[in-house]
């Protein structure tokens, strides 16, 4: 007992700095991060009717608010865009409503998520004589060339893993279309090899088309089809 009394303030001490010290750890482990989506109607979450809905970054954000960690999120989708256009997006450094210009954006984020090249197919094969000779190789070839120039501009900002979302191949069985999609999706795949990019693979949706589409005439997922995409995101990403 005299013991106790005797060096009670030192022992108020050491508790005192064991707490100060628990709690400092805690909040130094917590991160603040600031995630950017960037793309196409599938980043901003567009549905298959065509209206603006939740999409896979969406709930990864949610993902990541739900952990205490979300600092910022910066979805700048665009429905028709393509890669050539968000690559000049960040060349004159758009600002979208109240978030920060792109570059700024790009400069803060901590995580990066992009779907881009969709549209650049559909237009392209629109434009060349589809299966005869190469044409449909130069296709895929000539997105790749513009994915490789946007990919090396948003690294003079972004300087942490890119992640690019593939995509599910809605085209019917056998046609020319559906070789032109898995063809692009190979290559995306060899080139995030080749780059240090992480690929999200999403051609496990394409055997269960029916709960993910809706609309048979749209290429947009339905909200089943959103979360599906994000389930295969969150299965792959670090933060």
């Amino acid at each position: 007992m005299k013991f106790i009394k005797k060096y009670i303030k030192l022992i108020v001490l050491i508790i005192t700095c064991i707490f100060v010290y628990l709690i400092y750890t805690n909040n130094h482990n917590i991160k603040n991060i600031n995630y950017i989506s960037l793309g196409d109607g599938y980043a901003k979450g567009i549905n298959s009717y065509g209206e603006k809905s939740y999409s896979y970054s969406d709930y990864m954000k949610d993902e990541i608010a739900s952990n205490n960690q979300l600092n910022n999120y910066y979805n700048y989708g665009e429905e028709d865009i393509k890669i050539k256009d968000l690559y000049n997006n960040i060349l004159i450094n758009i600002q979208h409503d109240d978030q920060p210009n792109i570059k700024q954006a790009l400069r803060e984020a901590d995580i990066l998520t992009i779907s881009i090249g969709l549209n650049d197919l559909i237009y392209r094969k629109n434009i060349y004589i589809s299966n005869v000779g190469n044409a449909n190789e130069k296709i895929i070839q000539n997105i790749i060339i513009d994915l490789d120039q946007l990919i090396t501009e948003i690294k003079k900002y972004y300087k942490k893993d890119i992640y690019l979302i593939g995509y599910y191949n809605f085209y019917p069985q056998d046609s020319v279309d559906k070789k032109l999609l898995d063809n692009l999706n190979a290559k995306y795949k060899s080139y995030s090899k080749r780059k240090n990019i992480i690929y999200i693979d999403n051609s496990n949706m394409n055997t269960h088309l029916i709960t993910y589409l809706d609309n048979p005439n749209s290429y947009y997922p339905n909200t089943e089809g959103y979360k599906k995409i994000y389930s295969n995101l969150s299965s792959k990403i670090n933060y």
